[in-house]
């Protein structure tokens, strides 16, 4: 039976690295503490948390074993050769990091160890951002990635920094074990972030050294988060912004050649409607793509809208990727009419972006139809009036199969011809019997 390889790209690989991600967090959290607290204090479900995610850290070691290596953009899955390249990768760390020290240190007599020997827990430290990027559809890291590698070493320095001062200055007793280490943690905030409010205080050379050393620290942390949320912040605004810059330029330019006004505010309005529905400009980023992708990406694109209509359910993929090849893209206003009520159809049509109405034949509303909805397919099928009137509500963008390219591309598949004329017969059945 051959063993699975998995896909750094695919859903579980990523679904599997947050879930390494979450188990390294919680070892920058407990690590410290053990340290600090004796683990006889523990409560027994933090001991039981340790053993699952040592478990998770094992498994990982063979998942990472059997995971294909890109090279050149194409996925090598060579037992051999996924395994050499995570031997000379991360595999020492990892190891290192997944074997139970603490626990093996505990069971043959050497406890007092056990906590220093935690620390190679946290061997997997420099894997963070590599896992929240693989986690994020192995792409550079997005908003979510982005924050979450923030929160994670903001709450490891915080944590680690309170641990430190309570092994400076060990419980006396007078406050029980969580008041203490909450007050550990607020002297690790209040210094990291060199607020200081004075009210705990070092009181002898080795607490002061840290104080300082803390404070300092605090500087390069504090530079780090600004430039942390910054990044995350320009990142979320970058695609308005890159929308302002380009109305700015249109404005430039309309004013320079004396566009007239009513096509000028169109324009503007298109721009608004895709900035406010965060909508895909699917042929900027088309025309972004190297020219030898350009055509093929487009047509994978109308595929998919022609393939999630009924009336081509089980039509042969040569069919229509033919279709696909004949599509026309149109642009309507706030108020256009796209299909007129008891007019002979001539074409169908697909809603890529925007909200459309649907009206009777007296005007009043029906429903509404939004991104990736399609109409008037029964006109390719010939001879039908159109039952409704469909009105643009917002600008959209559509694109339009006309019955002229339909017929033709249907004498060129017999096959699916005669499927659609049945199929046009039994939908027009229905009508003659009610006359």
């Amino acid at each position: 039976m051959a063993l699975p390889v998995f896909f750094p790209d695919k859903r579980f690989k990523r679904i599997w690295n947050y879930g390494i991600f979450l188990g390294l967090f919680w070892f920058t959290l407990t690590v410290p503490i053990k340290i600090v607290i004796p683990a006889a204090e523990l409560a027994e479900w933090i001991l039981t948390i340790d053993k699952i995610v040592t478990a998770l850290f094992i498994l990982d070691l063979f998942i990472s074993m059997r995971t294909a290596v890109y090279v050149a953009g194409e996925p090598v899955t060579s037992a051999k050769f996924m395994l050499e390249t995570y031997l000379k990768g991360w595999f020492l760390l990892d190891l290192l990091s997944t074997i139970p020290f603490s626990m093996i240190a505990e069971a043959t007599g050497f406890g007092p160890w056990a906590p220093l020997l935690g620390l190679f827990r946290l061997l997997r430290l420099p894997k963070v951002p590599r896992l929240l990027k693989e986690a994020g559809d192995f792409l550079p890291m997005g908003t979510l990635e982005r924050t979450a590698n923030m929160l994670f070493w903001l709450i490891f320095a915080i944590n680690t920094v309170g641990c430190a001062w309570a092994l400076a200055y060990p419980n006396d007793g007078s406050l029980d074990m969580p008041t203490y280490f909450y007050k550990a943690l607020y002297w690790g905030v209040t210094t990291l972030s060199s607020t200081g409010y004075g009210d705990i205080t070092p009181t002898d050379n080795p607490g002061r050294f840290l104080a300082s050393t803390v404070m300092l620290l605090g500087v390069l942390f504090n530079a780090f988060i600004t430039a942390s949320i910054s990044s995350i912040v320009f990142q979320a605004n970058a695609y308005r912004l890159k929308q302002q810059e380009k109305l700015v330029n249109l404005a430039s330019f309309f004013n320079q050649f004396g566009v007239p006004k009513d096509l000028q505010n169109a324009i503007f309005s298109y721009y608004a409607h895709s900035a406010t529905e965060k909508a895909v400009n699917s042929k900027e980023i088309i025309e972004s793509l190297p020219d030898a992708f350009q055509k093929e990406v487009l047509h994978s694109i109308n595929i998919h809208m022609i393939e999630q209509v009924p009336l081509f359910k089980g039509t042969s993929r040569e069919c229509l990727s033919a279709f696909a090849g004949v599509l026309i893209s149109e642009i309507f206003n706030p108020g256009q009419d796209i299909i007129m009520h008891g007019t002979i159809g001539q074409e169908m049509f697909f809603l890529q972006h925007g909200i459309v109405e649907v009206l009777t034949a007296e005007g009043y509303p029906i429903t509404r139809l939004r991104n990736n909805s399609f109409f008037g397919e029964m006109a390719l099928l010939g001879g039908v009036k159109r039952t409704a009137t469909i009105r643009a509500v917002t600008i959209c963008d559509i694109y339009k199969l006309e019955k002229s390219d339909f017929d033709r591309i249907m004498e060129q598949f017999p096959d699916v011809k005669q499927r659609l004329t049945a199929q046009s017969s039994q939908r027009k059945a229905p009508a003659t019997q009610k006359k």
